[in-house]
Formats: C-alpha cells, structure tokens, sequence
C-alpha cells in the first residue's frame, strides 16, 4: 500500500508540478511587466508579456497588457490586433474594449471609439460619462 501511495505523489508531481510552475512564471513576467510598463519600459514590459504569453498563449488579459504596450509604443496595428485576440478568446472581458476605445479615440475614429466604450459599459466597465459624451460629440461632428 505505501508503494502505491509513494507513486500516486510520484505522478501527482509530475502531472501537475510543471503547470504550477508556469503559472508561477506567468505571474512573474506580467508583475514584472505591468511594473515595466508603469515605469515607461515598455520594450521591457512587451519581453516580459511575450515570454507570458509562451507560457500561456489563450489568456485574454494577456493580450490586452501586450495590446496597452503596443499603443504606448504608437505600433497601433500590433495593439489593434491583441485587442481583438482578446475580445475573440474572451468576449465578456470588458477592458480591451474600453483599451481599443482609446486607441480609436487616439486615431479620431470616435464612431468606432463611442461602440466599444458602449460595449465596455454593457460588460461592467466604469466608463466615465463626461468621457462618454465628448466622444459622442465628436462622432457627431464627423458624421
């Protein structure tokens, strides 16, 4: 019988030992990340979302840090894609909606910046309305 237990532990760890560790390092690299990307590294912070996303290459709130980077760093394309990578892998996650809000917002497209903010408030988002209405008076001027 302790044969058997010491194998059970034996497989245990070394099923589930591996993925533990990676989640441990997926925490790391986006702490080190975010912290980068707070201090204006943001060649820094897209290494450390990049090896992350090695890690774990279907995590929404992945993409939409990596995203933030790219448009801190004017690569709108690159942002406007995690953005959606992160919306298809995960649609009721709010943040990348109201993120591509502010890019599209940057970039003058408010039509396009007023739906997503709406999506972001359907989802949870705090959108501030001051926020919301001078873009919907933007989009109207352009229409």
């Amino acid at each position: 019988m302790r044969r058997f237990s010491i194998a059970w532990l034996g497989f245990l760890i070394v099923t589930f030992l591996p993925a533990l560790l990676a989640a441990q390092d997926v925490k790391t690299y986006v702490d080190k990340g975010i912290a980068s990307m707070e201090a204006g590294k943001f060649d820094q912070a897209l290494s450390d979302f990049n090896a992350a996303l090695k890690l774990k290459p279907n995590d929404a709130k992945l993409y939409d840090y990596r995203g933030m980077v790219y448009r801190c760093k004017n690569m709108n394309d690159k942002a406007l894609q995690d953005f959606d990578k992160a919306m298809k892998l995960d649609p009721k996650f709010a943040r990348p909606y109201r993120n591509r809000a502010m890019l599209y917002s940057d970039l003058g497209k408010f039509d396009k910046c007023l739906a997503d903010l709406k999506k972001a408030q359907s989802l949870g988002y705090k959108v501030d309305e001051e926020f919301m209405k001078m873009v919907a008076s933007k989009a109207a001027e352009k229409r």
